[in-house]
Formats: C-alpha cells, structure tokens, sequence
C-alpha cells in the first residue's frame, strides 16, 4: 500500500516533458497505433492499439501483454492490481512508467485519423462528398451529433430529426463549426476535434463544461442558393 501511495505522489510531481522516440520497441505481430517512450525511464516503452483493452510493455529484452480497461484508469485499484500480479513482476518504476504512458495514449487515441488545421481544428473524413464546398455566406444545411471528449451526447439534431440551418462563415455559430463546414463539402459527413479556444472557451454552456474539447459527428446536406 505504501508503494502504491508513493507511485501517485511521484505521479503527481513528476513533469510531463515527453519525447515519444520508439526506435527500439520491440516488433508486435499486430499493427500498433501508438508507442510512448520517454527518456527518463531508460529501456521502457510501451504500445497500444485502437480499440484494444490491453497493451505491450516492453523492457530491454521482453515484451509482455498487459490487459487494462482504458476507461477505468482514474480508478487506483486499476493499477494496484496491476502492482501485485505476481506473474507480470512489475517494479515500481515499471508501474510509474505504465501510468504516465497510459495517460499520454488516453489523450493520443482521439486524435488518431484526424487532420488538424493550424488553428488546432481537428477534421477526419467519414464520407466524401461531391467535390463542391459551400460558399461563405450562403445558408447551409448539416445534420449534426455533438460529444464531449469522454463520450458522452450533449446535442443532436438527428435526435430532433430536423436539419440545422445556419449562415455560414459569419459568426453564426462557434468558430470551429464556421471553419470545420467551409474545409467540407456538400454532401460529405465528417467529425470535428474542436478545442475550447474555437468552441465555447471558459464559458460552461449547458452541459458542456468550461474549456471543453468538443467533437460533432457533422454532415453537410445542403447549401441554399
């Protein structure tokens, strides 16, 4: 118990200076999507798949599969039980190592398929569409589904089953939208990563909280002429 506390008091003081170099991880027989290494922890490194409630630690010479639910990670009895599983012989190191890389993937995995704007606008393609972007200052129409990073619905108009109509590219609606709808085109649906500087900022709205990261499953139906 002792070390356990000790983990997350280093945990909390330790700096999240990161360098992401994985060289020499070891090979893995399935595609991996993301591999965290950081030069403090000499000869750990650590990989992760998508959609996947495990993940490989790898030290100088060996490289074992460690099953964890992601989602449960805020929950210290997830690495508790980590810490005392006789087979996994993990260190204390080991396990502060774990932690730090676990983190890092749980913001890592949300970005992956996006292609983020010099503004921070993150945009990943579900569907093209036919090529023709709406025009800035015409009336567009989307359906849309908006989500918090953690998951969880706040809006939908698909809900409603009623498009929303909008002027696009004046002011109309958050920045991230009016940036988000003119790099699309007609007919395309696609998702948003909207940081907080271009959706609501220090405002909490609702059920969005203050500087919320917001992600909309958007889909440009129309543009009114």
């Amino acid at each position: 118990m002792k070390t356990i506390n000790l983990l997350f008091i280093l945990f909390a003081i330790v700096s999240l200076d990161i360098k992401a170099q994985c060289d020499k991880c070891l090979p893995q027989d399935e595609d991996i999507d993301f591999c965290f290494k950081d030069t403090r922890f000499e000869n750990l490194c650590t990989q992760f798949v998508v959609d996947k409630n495990y993940f490989y630690f790898n030290n100088k010479k060996k490289s074992k599969r460690i099953d964890l639910d992601f989602d449960r990670v805020n929950d210290v009895l997830a690495f508790k039980k980590m810490a005392n599983n006789k087979k996994l012989k993990l260190s204390a190191n080991d396990i502060l190592f774990i932690q730090l890389s676990v983190e890092k993937w749980n913001v890592e995995k949300n970005r992956i398929g996006y292609e983020f704007l010099d503004s921070g606008l993150g945009i990943k393609i579900i569907k093209e569409g036919n090529g023709v972007k709406p025009e800035v200052g015409k009336m567009v129409v989307v359906h849309y589904t908006g989500y918090l990073m953690d998951g969880k619905k706040f809006d939908s108009s698909r809900d409603r089953e009623k498009p929303f109509e909008f002027l696009l590219g004046r002011g109309r609606v958050i920045k991230g939208w009016d940036e988000g709808v003119q790099n699309l085109t007609i007919g395309s649906r696609a998702m948003l990563m909207i940081p907080a500087e271009l959706g609501y900022g220090s405002r909490s709205v609702g059920p969005i909280p203050a500087n919320s990261t917001l992600i909309f499953d958007i889909e440009v139906l129309d543009q009114i002429k």
